[in-house]
């Protein structure tokens, strides 16, 4: 871990947070997927 990268560059601007958002809806909403397939299962 010495030194300095040049060629990094933190321009991902948006991305991240659009996967953040999808990670937390989707853990929130994980519950609800379960009883679904559950019910639908049989």
């Amino acid at each position: 871990m010495a030194g300095h990268d040049e060629n990094f560059s933190d321009d991902s601007g948006i991305l991240p947070v659009i996967i953040g958002l999808v990670v937390v809806v989707s853990m929130s909403a994980l519950p609800a997927t379960i009883g679904w397939f559950q019910l639908f299962a049989g």
